[in-house]
């Protein structure tokens, strides 16, 4: 298993993947890679890969930040499975949760024309910013609240839901939160 400030990826077999990750920016990075290489293998085109990687930076992202506001150090876990041009994702993490609230609609307008899209998150960055560690080196990192907007426009599914004290549930009470798990789903035979 690994150890604070380490990183373990385990193919654990053709189809999945699993990797225990530090709360740590950098974290970003191996998990894009060894992503990248799992749809590459499974044959998903580059701008397919393009897609699935913009999202799941986004949602790791989230996860770090997450952690990181509540002074979490426990290990992110990510998990998916690639069968049939089909992904799954999981992320959990120990930061209380996340804010959802962009309507259906927009996120449908916003598949439909993902360039302005992201340039209206790009405009709409916010002043906030937050400490974060990148191989243990702190920085300042510029959130523009918009995460789950983008993975929203960028997946086919996108679901929230909460662990705690052994339960999982998508409406659990505040109080019951330990953290947050986001489940991803992208068909790349859909988007051709």
């Amino acid at each position: 298993m690994s150890t604070k400030g380490e990183m373990l990826f385990v193919k654990q077999n053709e189809h999945s993947y699993v990797m225990f990750l530090p709360p740590d920016m950098a974290s970003v990075k191996d998990f894009r890679k060894e992503l990248r290489n799992s749809l590459l293998e499974n044959g998903f085109r580059e701008e397919d890969i393009a897609q699935v990687e913009l999202a799941a930076d986004e949602a790791l992202t989230n996860s770090v930040s997450a952690n990181v506001v509540n002074r979490s150090e426990e290990t992110i876990i990510c998990r998916w499975t690639i069968r049939d041009f089909k992904l799954t994702l999981y992320i959990v993490d120990y930061g209380k949760g996340i804010r959802y609230d962009m309507s259906k609609e927009a996120i449908n307008e916003s598949k439909k024309n993902l360039p302005e899209f992201l340039k209206h998150v790009r405009d709409h960055q916010s002043n906030k910013s937050e400490e974060h560690s990148s191989s243990g080196v702190d920085y300042i990192h510029k959130n523009s609240g918009q995460g789950l907007n983008i993975i929203h426009a960028l997946m086919d599914s996108v679901k929230i839901m909460y662990h705690g004290e052994g339960a999982i549930s998508d409406n659990p009470k505040a109080s019951d939160i330990m953290g947050s798990i986001l489940q991803l789903r992208f068909d790349a035979h859909k988007k051709h």
